[in-house]
């Protein structure tokens, strides 16, 4: 009898003493959408500077709120570029509710590069909108 405890009492335990490995399933993330609303660049505001300015609308069609970054893509003069953007603390996210939305909005004038660029290329100098997504953080 004494051997039979023994022998079940391990058992016992191996079944019955660990923890469940089953964890909650975490939510399937739903896409994030984003919509132009506005993109404008000016190539010459009147003094010595070019503007480029443009609204994305990220939409969180899920039931959790979400935290990440914008990766936005343009063409300069036929060269597309995806600028990096830093992420320096909590604060540097872009937060978006659950069934909510955020309008980025970017608004910069940069002065013209007179020294690299000569007057007829800052006339025919352009930016053009190639794409735009939201990076979800983990």
């Amino acid at each position: 009898m004494k051997s039979n405890i023994l022998f079940i009492l391990p058992l016992f335990i191996m079944f019955f003493g660990c923890e469940s490995d089953s964890s909650p399933e975490k939510e399937t993330l739903k896409e994030i959408t984003s919509e132009v609303l506005l993109f404008e660049f000016t190539r010459d505001t009147g003094n010595s500077s070019s503007r480029l300015y443009y609204k994305i609308k990220h939409t969180n069609p899920n039931d959790f709120a979400i935290k990440g970054t914008s990766s936005v893509t343009l063409d300069y003069n036929g060269i597309v570029l995806t600028p990096i953007k830093k992420i320096i603390d909590e604060e540097s996210y872009i937060h978006i509710g659950a069934n909510s939305s955020y309008t980025e909005v970017y608004n910069v004038v940069s002065p013209h590069e007179t020294n690299l660029l000569s007057p007829e290329q800052i006339k025919t100098f352009y930016v053009k909108f190639v794409s735009a997504k939201f990076i979800v953080a983990e």
